[in-house]
């Protein structure tokens, strides 16, 4: 019988394969690739939620949301609460790549490469509101 903690390790390694995979597939970086998906399940949200949901740096996210709104994937406009605050969301292209995404996601060759009983660790957690 093989240790929890080495089956969690093969399973997040080949969920990062799996994520760097599919990403290419939509020619998507991985960090696009989370942006855009994180989108799909927070927004909208302020650059400060979506930096630590992605965990990266002020610059990293400048640039990387940058680039996805020349591409056309997500729109900034200002927060009504607080004009300080700039307010992200994906558009109508950014959306249905996420639910291509997700669609890829629930197809049973990706999901049949996640050991049984493994799951849990899949889950979506829920985020506070913006503060």
């Amino acid at each position: 019988m093989t240790e929890p903690g080495v089956e969690v390790t093969r399973l997040l390694l080949r969920c990062h394969q799996l994520q760097k995979e599919l990403a290419a597939s939509f020619a998507l970086s991985v960090d696009e690739f989370h942006c855009i998906t994180q989108l799909y399940f927070h927004a909208p949200c302020c650059v400060k939620t979506l930096r630590e949901l992605l965990g990266v740096s002020p610059t990293r996210a400048s640039k990387l949301l940058s680039g996805l709104e020349s591409r056309g994937y997500l729109t900034r406009s200002l927060a009504a609460d607080d004009k300080r605050k700039e307010r992200l969301a994906l558009t109508s292209k950014g959306g249905a790549v996420a639910e291509k995404i997700l669609d890829t996601l629930s197809r049973e060759q990706v999901t049949g490469a996640i050991p049984e009983g493994m799951n849990r660790f899949l889950q979506v957690p829920e985020m506070p509101e913006d503060s």
